[in-house]
């Protein structure tokens, strides 16, 4: 039955070639995710930088619903330079490298290389490597210095391929993060008495992911009245602790003007095998394998000052466990521009499947129990609203408004275990998270401004307040009530630039659940107290092709934590060079 349903889905998704797009945001953003890397020194140095809000009728805006907590911003992946970007024009006169070399505190080494060059008259061709480490120590909250080392590598090779009517970009990547458990929570701690109550105490660990991505798209062509995007994607992580993960995805998103409106047709199919984790349906360690299924078909309406998306996401979601589950949401989009360029107002609905294999969870939160198996969350509807616009020539703003029905939302844990016999004498001590789930109804108000003080001045605001409403648990564990970013670029005349960011989340609870098998479990709930993170970056060219640079990460000196018994570095500095050729 599982089979016959999957081969049904399959030409369901990948038959329908009579919807088809022709100027589609959604699939021009997903076309130009690899890009030909052009070198330049004045470009080379911008740490974080600032996006502009982009404003425009008819278009959707991409709005991020997930519910995972903004940062704790930790100090340690450190960003001097954006990943190469890897398209523009065929012919346009571009340098092949760039080379950034740095060192800093935490016995921190820092190295990233791209390359870049034309493989024949049609194909582009780009390399990145890059390195950063750490092996200094950390600070915990109870005053603990434990050994926290960090390193991220990184491998990636792009082509570009122009066709005569479409373009194909490939991805082939390696990337590999490692680290350590070297967190807990409560109070200081012998090592001897670490070493015999923690299981993972200062384990090591290390996510090796590797894969390859084709995407397929037609050229921008303003006399067709289709238009097309096929994705392939594989990938396969594997981590030190033991556990594997196949995940591969077949997707294509489709666009059609018809007479009075366009037909659009976003499918894909995705398949997870994932192994040696703790399945929470047949509590046993072993195999977990998932099919989901999405199919989102709509029509777009548009006029000269407003526009109108309709139609329905269906999801299923197939597990070799469990019964199948099936989602329906509405997907509807609406904006109107009552005073064009200065103020509009956009509304509308949608939903999904969010899907929590390993290597997803393995990303939000690193330190989650490495035989985890979290299930997914349902995004039953998202409602949103709000404003958006450019109140002077300078000044760019939104406000939005989103209320989200979640079902089945996790929330991250520490579980300790007590002797029998004994409740007052702990028999171990976690340091890797559980999970506890509840269903979720979540408020969020949103607030974007960007402003452009000159070409050599801007600034950008973002801020996120937060709701909570559930079903059963006391409080949405490790989410805060709040976030604000503000970041800013100067680059006055002359060689040198400047870029500041101010990171703050608000208080946040989380929670120590002690085990008794024989008894009720009683949770102590411990605050995270706020974050203020201030960072800082400089920039001086010496010449086109040389420039130096730094990087002060949080030089507040605020010692604070990304989770609960996990404390981040305090002040960290790296300085380097930067080469182009």
């Amino acid at each position: 039955m599982k089979k016959s349903f999957i081969l049904y889905s399959f030409l369901i998704i990948f038959g329908n070639s009579v919807f088809a797009q022709k100027d589609s945001t959604q699939l021009k953003q997903e076309v130009e995710v690899v890009k030909a890397y052009k070198p330049s020194i004045s470009d080379a140095f911008k740490i974080n930088d600032i996006p502009q809000i982009q404003d425009a009728t008819a278009k959707k805006p991409q709005f991020n619903y997930q519910i995972t907590p903004q940062p704790v911003f930790t100090t340690f992946p450190t960003e001097p330079l954006q990943a190469a970007q890897m398209v523009g024009e065929p012919k346009a006169k571009q340098g092949k490298g760039l080379l950034k070399l740095g060192i800093g505190n935490y016995q921190t080494p820092y190295g990233e290389f791209f390359f870049n060059t034309k493989a024949g008259k049609k194909t582009d061709f780009g390399l990145h490597f890059k390195h950063l480490s750490s092996n200094g120590k950390v600070k915990l909250i109870n005053t603990d210095r434990v050994d926290a080392p960090e390193s991220n590598n990184l491998a990636e090779m792009f082509t570009k391929h122009y066709f005569r009517n479409s373009s194909l970009n490939t991805r082939l990547f390696f990337d590999r993060k490692g680290y350590t458990y070297y967190g807990y929570a409560g109070n200081f701690m012998t090592d001897e008495e670490k070493e015999m109550l923690i299981p993972h105490w200062q384990e090591k660990q290390a996510m090796s992911k590797g894969g390859l991505q084709l995407n397929l798209f037609s050229n921008e062509d303003r006399r067709s009245e289709t238009n097309y995007m096929v994705n392939m994607n594989y990938q396969y992580l594997g981590s030190k602790t033991g556990q594997t993960e196949h995940f591969a995805q077949l997707g294509t998103n489709m666009g059609h003007d018809f007479d009075s409106f366009k037909g659009l047709l976003d499918a894909s199919v995705t398949y997870l095998k994932t192994d040696s984790i703790f399945n929470n349906t047949s509590d046993a360690y072993g195999i977990k394998q998932q099919i989901l299924l999405q199919i989102k078909p709509s029509i777009l309406f548009e006029a000269e000052t407003a526009s109108l998306k309709a139609g329905i996401n269906l999801f299923t979601m197939l597990d070799d466990d469990s019964d199948a589950r099936l989602l329906i949401t509405p997907n509807i989009y609406a904006d109107w521009w009552p005073v064009e360029g200065v103020l509009a107002l956009f509304a509308g609905a949608d939903g999904y499947i969010k899907h929590n294999h390993y290597s997803v969870i393995a990303e939000e939160n690193p330190f989650v129990d490495p035989y985890q198996d979290v299930e997914n969350s349902e995004y039953q509807y998202i409602l949103f609203g709000g404003i958006k616009g450019q109140l002077t020539k300078r000044l760019n703003y939104r406000f939005q408004v989103d209320y989200s029905s979640i079902k089945n939302q996790h929330f991250y844990v520490l579980n300790n275990f007590v002797k029998p016999e004994n409740e007052t004498e702990l028999s171990s001590l976690n340091n890797t998270f559980d999970v506890q789930y509840d269903d979720l109804k979540q408020l969020t108000l949103r607030t974007e401004l960007y402003y452009t003080a000159s070409e050599l001045v801007n600034f950008h605001l973002k801020g996120n307040f937060y709701s909570y409403d559930l079903n059963t648990l006391e409080t949405a564990w490790h989410k805060p009530g709040f976030d604000l970013t503000l970041s800013g670029m100067i680059h006055p005349e002359g060689p040198f630039s400047f870029s500041t960011e101010i990171f703050v989340v608000g208080e946040r609870k989380a929670p120590v659940v002690t085990i008794n098998p024989l008894a009720n479990s009683t949770t102590s709930v411990y605050t995270i107290e706020p974050v203020i993170d201030l960072n800082f970056g400089m920039e001086y060219q010496y010449s086109p092709k040389l420039s130096f640079f730094g990087r002060a990460n949080n030089f507040a000196f605020q010692k604070y934590e990304s989770w609960l018994g996990y404390a981040q570095q305090g002040f960290n500095l790296l300085i380097g060079l930067s080469y182009s050729f």
